[in-house]
């Protein structure tokens, strides 16, 4: 008789969403095992948004959000390359509108609160298992199993590729190789401790000036010059984490490289981002100046796929459906992902039924979560949608405003022929 009680779960990757996923279904009484491929010893040291939708999410799989020592996003303050000032949007009606507010964390705080969610004691459900250096290299769809790199099999009722960009297990659900095209964007990475601007005031405007919130830098097209080779277009977004003690800074631009033949992230001198803002007004350069670990990251975005499921296996978070990070939602679509899932498969759900399910997942999360890569891919390189998400109400409404919970709950009531 088949056991309908709780379900023999695989995650492929233990990265924020992979980690997610393994709480959403933890919660619902699953058996989740996590394979990733790396040790956890080089996790990457970034910023990063958590919009009310995203914090929702959080907030419903348990999350204690003080172990994030966030920062409110308050505002986006615009200045030019050239020190003048621009627009400033307002984001303190955000927990009024949305029931959440905009906040700023460290990835590694966030992942290390996900990985307590998912494998600590004191949880709903059973603990999930982590298996680290464990690089999966083909998926079964049709018996749903993995097969490791040392020749080790193992099944599941339902295997969930969460590995990112570059996923192993997306070829297989889709039975195809999918190239991820060159996006021509990239972005210097670097954190500052915000103890390292305390000898400059000319630096003050970054932590010290209320209302807390995103500084966003641009230099438009015609300002442009031979310093930065002729590319269409630069943007500094500065912001705070760790309680403001840690200052992330992300310089976006058009890649003239040949993508496809450098390194997706590679470390780069100081020098070399000084260089590249060379016409920066002095007070940014001041910030440049104090950069140290500087990496040059490569944004790609996937394309639309024609499916994300295949009988008892499907994709989630980037591996589905990765974007450029203009609109601050990559995490927050796959969390949603991962939240929607947990819903539709609550515990006592068969393995037979796990393909229905999961066609109800991709019914919900595709279109919606390719909405977002496409805006974040359009409003990254179309010079008249630059900025068009923090001025459309509307599109704000649309993504923040949404309770992907309260979705899923319902196309499960739906299945079930509930009311």
């Amino acid at each position: 008789m088949e056991n309908v009680s709780s379900l023999n779960v695989i995650v492929v990757g233990a990265g924020l969403v992979g980690f997610a996923a393994a709480v959403s279904l933890r919660r619902q009484g699953h058996r989740v095992t996590i394979y990733e491929t790396s040790s956890f010893k080089s996790e990457l040291g970034a910023g990063l948004a958590i919009p009310p939708n995203t914090l929702r999410c959080l907030r419903d799989l348990g999350c204690n959000v003080a172990n994030l020592d966030p920062v409110e996003n308050l505002c986006f303050t615009s200045m030019g390359y050239d020190g003048s000032q621009g627009m400033q949007s307002d984001n303190t009606d955000y927990e009024a509108r949305y029931g959440m507010p905009w906040l700023m964390v460290h990835r590694v705080d966030l992942h290390n609160e996900l990985k307590r969610m998912a494998l600590g004691d004191g949880g709903e459900g059973p603990p999930a298992t982590l298996y680290l250096n464990s690089r999966v290299i083909s998926c079964d769809v049709g018996v749903c199993s993995i097969t490791m790199e040392d020749g080790t099999m193992r099944a599941a009722d339902l295997i969930i590729g969460a590995d990112g960009i570059r996923s192993t297990i997306r070829s297989f659900v889709l039975g195809e190789e999918i190239p991820i095209p060159p996006s021509r964007t990239a972005g210097f990475r670097w954190l500052t401790h915000a103890v390292a601007l305390e000898p400059h005031p000319e630096l003050d405007w970054i932590v010290k000036t209320a209302p807390r919130g995103a500084r966003v830098i641009s230099a438009p097209v015609s300002a442009v010059t031979a310093a930065s080779n002729a590319i269409d277009h630069r943007t500094i977004i500065i912001y705070g984490c760790r309680g403001g003690s840690v200052i992330n800074v992300l310089a976006v631009h058009e890649d003239l490289r040949d993508q496809d033949s450098v390194a997706w992230n590679a470390p780069v001198t100081r020098e070399t981002l000084l260089e590249f803002f060379s016409d920066y007004h002095p007070r940014f350069k001041r910030l440049l100046g104090l950069a140290d670990d500087v990496h040059l990251w490569q944004m790609r975005a996937v394309p639309p796929l024609k499916t994300w499921v295949n009988n008892n296996v499907c994709l989630m978070g980037d591996a589905a459906h990765a974007s450029l990070p203009t609109l601050g939602q990559g995490f927050g679509m796959g969390l949603e992902d991962a939240v929607a899932l947990g819903v539709l498969i609550p515990r006592g759900t068969s393995s037979s039924t796990v393909p229905t399910r999961l066609i109800a997942y991709e019914t919900l999360r595709k279109q919606r979560a390719e909405f977002v890569a496409a805006e974040s891919f359009e409003q990254q390189h179309l010079p008249a949608k630059r900025g068009l998400y923090l001025r459309s109400i509307q599109m704000r409404d649309e993504v923040m405003g949404y309770n992907v919970k309260d979705e899923a709950q319902r196309v499960l009531c739906q299945l079930l022929g509930r009311k």
